[in-house]
């Protein structure tokens, strides 16, 4: 349901927001929310945020950072900047050139920044052309927490938000459950894939339980298994 809280581990919870349209395709919005030891919020992917959204992401603490992972998952950080404002603004640089009318607190590359450091770990896939984008691993879950580099949309998803001839394109992609790849585009830009192997490698060094994305299924067990097929395109 839009706008519920739920929760997924011990200080790891899941939103879903609107469904949004890109490039006349319907993709549903997705933000994660992880609870850090001192308390704080770290708020991964902002979605469209109301009042009533504001108050229950509230009870569980303060919002001190919010995190966009790539330089497509902006549109909603003015509303919680407006709302938070003192709260640390993350992106990789790419973002940040294109959103200069925002202010970032911090780059997001490889390594997490001090603020999470031990707690949430992060790799910064730039082999893509088309999208660079940072990948977390949340360690007290051992939950993977991708972007867009895994689209898991359901067939019954297609069937109620995408046009009939739609369709066949996500199947043909991969970008549907069973595949869980990368959108074509991604993929066909993909450059000096050894480097990124061994970050996708070191991600599952840390025994995934579950993995989140952007848009489309949670994968909620067999973490690992499911990377493994997401990124088959690669490690293969």
């Amino acid at each position: 349901m839009t706008g519920t809280l739920e929760q997924l581990a011990p200080d790891l919870w899941v939103v879903e927001g609107p469904i949004v349209d890109f490039y006349t395709c319907a993709y549903p919005t997705r933000m994660v929310i992880v609870r850090l030891a001192n308390g704080d919020l770290w708020v991964w992917s902002p979605i469209a945020v109301d009042d009533d959204l504001a108050a229950r992401v509230a009870a569980l603490g303060p919002v001190r950072h919010l995190v966009a992972p790539n330089k497509i998952h902006h549109l909603f950080l003015p509303q919680w900047i407006a709302r938070w404002p003192d709260a640390s603004l993350w992106g990789p640089q790419t973002l940040i050139d294109k959103r200069s009318d925002l202010s970032f607190d911090g780059v997001l590359s490889d390594g997490a920044p001090d603020d999470w450091a031990g707690q949430i770990d992060q790799y910064h896939l730039t082999n893509s052309s088309f999208l660079d984008e940072v990948e977390f691993v949340h360690l007290p879950s051992r939950t993977v927490i991708l972007t867009d580099m895994s689209e898991n949309f359901s067939e019954a998803f297609l069937r109620q938000h995408w046009k009939w001839w739609q369709r066949p394109i996500a199947r043909l992609w991969k970008i549907v459950e069973g595949w869980g790849y990368a959108p074509l585009e991604v993929r066909l830009t993909f450059r000096d894939r050894a480097s990124a192997r061994a970050k996708i490698e070191r991600m599952l060094a840390s025994q995934p339980e579950r993995v989140i994305m952007a848009h489309g299924e949670i994968a909620r067990s067999n973490g690992a298994a499911y990377l493994r097929q997401a990124f088959g395109w690669l490690l293969t």
